[in-house]
């Protein structure tokens, strides 16, 4: 398959002794310690997939494209680090990107899968072509791919993970999704700034993720269902990691609350004035090393509990 803007099909291979004389000259030189690529005593690992080989090609940076539906948005501090890459620009330090054929709609061209940021430097360095992988991969395995290739090197955030599992349509973001979907929120794909956040926006993909692998899908959705149909609901603070756990976790401790029950109690509790509580309450003696969260669970749990016995109507 041909596409423009490949200069050619390999990459040159520097000349051995030029590249030593380059390094001739630099100062005291200490003998190099090589030791070889050593599995001796390892089982062999069955690969997970099929074993595509990808090629190594220079490609034109016109025309690469990037796949929206998977790939990190670039925000500002997105553009500080191209800035800085850009300023510090030197081939010693660009590993090829990653790339595939492009889907229908980009004929001829590339979809970025891995290197969006040093290539956006390279093209500021005045650079117009740069190495690539090219490996042949549909939009949904580029999207995983995307995944795997962040997520082992742990360089990107969890939401820019799960926008990137869900674009492959990978089985627990899928889940994630629809549970956050039906209780009428939204499980973030793009981190906003604080200020551009509102209510209903869930940014807690680890958090999700692990109550509906652990078949909590049911008390996670009546807890959303509540709190967004709560006043203190309509505040984006509260609906981050620590208050959705200790508001879930409370919930499902006290017998005979289900979500209408959760919804008549929430109103009579201010959730981010009780954290404070259990954020002072952790610096106090014989409560030092728990965390807000865990403190947080037991105080709601005690509320409600005191509201059942005080007359609070349970399911």
């Amino acid at each position: 398959m041909t596409h423009s803007g490949s200069l050619s099909s390999s990459l040159a291979v520097p000349d051995a002794a030029a590249a030593g004389s380059s390094r001739a000259g630099g100062g005291t030189q200490h003998a190099a310690q090589w030791r070889t690529i050593d599995i001796t005593g390892l089982a062999p690992v069955p690969t997970a997939a099929a074993d595509r080989v990808p090629s190594l090609l220079w490609v034109a940076i016109e025309d690469l494209v990037i796949d929206d539906r998977y790939q990190r948005p670039l925000l500002a501090e997105n553009h500080a680090i191209i800035l800085r890459i850009a300023a510090a620009f030197t081939w010693d330090r660009f590993s090829p990107v990653v790339v595939a054929p492009a889907a229908a709609g980009a004929p001829g061209k590339y979809a970025l899968i891995d290197g969006q940021h040093r290539t956006h430097a390279a093209a500021l360095a005045g650079k117009t072509n740069v190495p690539a992988w090219l490996v042949n991969l549909d939009a949904a395995a580029q999207a995983a791919a995307f995944a795997g290739i962040n997520g082992d090197a742990t360089r990107v955030s969890p939401t820019q993970i799960y926008r990137a599992a869900l674009a492959a349509g990978e089985a627990w973001a899928v889940d994630c999704d629809r549970v956050v979907r039906n209780a009428g929120c939204e499980l973030m794909t793009v981190a906003l700034p604080a200020a551009q956040r509102r209510s209903g926006q869930i940014y807690a993909i680890g958090l999700i993720r692990r109550l509906v692998e652990t078949g909590r899908a049911g008390d996670l959705h009546q807890a959303l269902r509540a709190l967004g149909a709560s006043m203190q609901g309509q505040r984006a603070y509260v609906w981050d990691a620590q208050i959705l756990q200790a508001l879930v976790d409370a919930t499902s401790a006290v017998p005979g609350i289900d979500g209408a029950a959760l919804g008549r109690w929430l109103p009579g509790v201010n959730l981010q004035k009780l954290r404070e509580s259990a954020e002072r309450l952790r610096h106090s003696p014989g409560y030092t090393g728990r965390s807000v969260m865990s403190l947080l669970t037991e105080i709601l749990t005690a509320k409600l509990e005191l509201w059942l016995k005080e007359g609070g109507t349970p399911a």
